[in-house]
């Protein structure tokens, strides 16, 4: 099972994380941090580095919603799994809570996840609501017992079915630096922290420019267009703006 933008608390049935943001939390929930508990790539949803149908499962929680480009993501998860299921907050949760790292609302319609920009749209007692959330059992309690407005679950087979309307750019957004993410990775794997990925994952791995296959060695070479990936300790960075 591929899981997309969990590094902080991957599924416990998670084979492979892919995470463009190692050092950058901005867009995690709360305080998380990166873990690293499973095998790592570094990579972008919208560009997965990996050949047609290599899972069986793809599963996306409360990530959709960040992507600039939800219609690419889609598509990318659709190629790279036979299945998969996605999360993300619904219209009301965004206009109750709030996320300014958040491009868009979000409605359910006959299982196809609709993309509206978030334009002047905003919440005004979010503040308070996150507050509550953290610190009282009861708003807790409440927040569950009505999950089902809050949240829009789609479990899908074949293709995710996703429709967006125009452009949208969230107020605030999380930053890759390609210094920093070389030093968390190199930290983490000094510290025994990182995981190998399964050789099999190594065997479909692929260039995220031209979807080429690649020579497993450091860096990544692909038989394709001649781009190079670092490999950073058990982990490879392979997005096209550092090749």
């Amino acid at each position: 099972m591929l899981e997309i933008g969990a590094g902080q608390a991957p599924h416990g049935r998670t084979d492979v994380v892919v995470d463009k943001y190692i050092d950058d939390d901005f867009e995690r929930p709360g305080e998380q941090g990166m873990s690293f508990g499973r095998p790592l790539v570094v990579a972008d949803g919208a560009r997965l580095p990996f050949a047609d149908q290599s899972f069986a499962y793809v599963v996306a929680l409360h990530v959709l919603e960040h992507a600039p480009d939800p219609v690419s993501f889609a598509a990318e998860m659709s190629r790279v799994g036979a299945a998969g299921f996605v999360q993300v907050p619904s219209r009301q949760s965004e206009v109750t809570f709030g996320w300014p790292y958040h491009p868009w609302l979000i409605d359910l319609v006959s299982q196809q996840l609709r993309f509206t920009p978030r334009g002047d749209a905003t919440a005004p007692a979010g503040p308070l609501f996150h507050q509550s959330f953290a610190s009282s059992p009861l708003m807790r309690l409440w927040w569950a017992a009505h999950r089902s407005e809050w949240h829009h679950s789609v479990p899908w087979s074949g293709q995710l079915d996703v429709e967006v309307e125009g452009d949208s750019e969230a107020p605030a957004t999380a930053e890759y630096d390609h210094e920093r993410t070389v030093a968390a990775l190199t930290a983490a794997y000094v510290s025994g922290r990182t995981r190998p990925l399964p050789g099999g994952v190594r065997e479909r791995l692929r260039c995220p420019a031209c979807r080429s296959t690649l020579s497993y060695t450091n860096p990544l070479v692909c038989k394709g267009c001649d781009r190079a990936y670092p490999v950073i300790g058990h982990t490879p960075i392979l997005l096209v703006t550092n090749c």
